[in-house]
C-alpha cells in the first residue's frame, strides 16, 4: 500500500517479526524527548489509537485516517459513520476516536470562557476595530479560537514585516498548539487603500494554512488592516486555495454568511 507521502507499508521486517514490535515504544520515547511538534500527523493519531488496541500495528490505519480527513483535528472531528468507512477502522476504534474528540472539546470548553466570539467575519472585524494598533495598520497578530469560536489568545508578532519567515511560522505554530487553538485568524497590515496583499504573500498564506492543518488547526481567515479599515480575504472569496485544500468549504461558508 502506498500513502500520500510516498511511503509504503509492510507487515514484517527481514527477520520475519511484526514491525510494530518496538515501534510503539520508540514513538513514545520520541514524544517524551522531542515533544508533539516532532511527530507527523499520522504519528499523533497512531499514539492515541495505540491505547485502544493493544499489540497491533495501527500505523497504516492512522495514515489512512489522516489521508481521508486531512488533519489530526479532522480525524477527531469525524462522525462514526465517516470513520467506519475508512479501511481498518473497527467499531472499537471509531468509538475511541469519537470519545477522544468529545474529551478534547470538553477540555477546551472547560478552560476557555472568553466573552469574545469569533464565529463570523463580522465579529472578527468588530473586535479588531475596537482595538488600537493592528486595526490602524500598525502591526500583525494571530488570533486563536477554540472549538466554539471563543477567543483564547491574541498574539502580536515580533517581526510583522517578516510574518511568513521560518522563525515566525514556527513560533506561530507553537503558540497555536500551546493555546489549544482549533481556528486561527491571521491579521496583517495591508498595502494601499483599501489594504491589499500581493501574490507572493498569498503563496505564503497557503503554505501557512497547510502547516497549521498538519496540526489539526484551520486557518479560517486572513484580515488586512490599514487606514481604519479591516478587509476579510475570506469574505472576498480570495482564500479559495486554502478552502479547496483543507476540504472545509462548509466551515468557511458558515463563517462568511452567518
Amino acid at each position: 500500500m502506498t500513502f500520500s507521502d510516498g511511503t509504503r507499508s509492510a507487515s514484517r521486517n527481514e527477520a520475519g517479526r511484526p514491525l510494530w514490535e518496538g515501534h510503539r515504544e520508540r514513538l513514545r520515547r520520541r514524544l517524551e524527548r522531542e515533544g508533539w511538534e516532532a511527530l507527523k500527523p499520522h504519528e499523533m493519531v497512531e499514539l492515541v489509537l495505540n491505547y485502544a488496541v493493544p499489540r497491533q500495528d495501527l500505523s497504516d490505519v492512522a495514515r489512512l485516517l489522516v489521508d481521508r480527513f486531512g488533519s489530526v483535528g479532522g480525524v477527531f472531528g469525524a462522525s462514526r459513520e465517516q470513520l467506519l468507512a475508512v479501511g481498518g477502522v473497527t467499531n472499537t476504534l471509531a468509538e475511541w476516536i469519537g470519545l477522544t474528540g468529545e474529551l478534547m472539546r470538553a477540555y477546551f470548553d472547560l478552560h476557555n470562557h472568553s466573552d469574545i466570539r469569533l464565529s463570523c467575519c463580522q465579529e472578527v472585524r468588530a473586535f479588531l476595530l475596537s482595538r488600537s494598533g493592528p486595526a490602524a495598520g500598525e502591526g500583525s497578530m494571530m488570533l486563536c479560537a477554540d472549538f466554539n469560536f471563543n477567543l483564547i489568545a491574541c498574539i502580536e508578532l515580533e517581526h510583522p514585516g517578516e510574518w511568513s519567515g521560518a522563525a515566525n511560522v514556527r513560533r506561530m505554530l507553537t503558540d497555536a498548539i500551546d493555546n489549544g487553538a482549533r481556528y486561527v485568524f491571521l491579521v496583517l497590515p495591508g498595502e494601499g487603500a483599501p489594504p491589499a496583499l500581493d501574490g507572493a504573500r498569498f503563496e505564503a498564506l497557503d503554505a501557512f494554512a497547510v502547516t497549521l492543518r498538519g496540526a489539526g488547526i484551520d486557518l479560517l481567515d486572513c484580515l488586512l488592516t490599514g487606514g481604519g479599515e479591516v478587509i476579510s480575504l475570506n469574505a472576498q472569496g480570495r482564500l479559495q486555495g486554502v478552502r479547496a485544500e483543507s476540504g472545509r468549504a462548509g466551515l468557511h461558508e458558515y463563517y462568511t454568511r452567518k
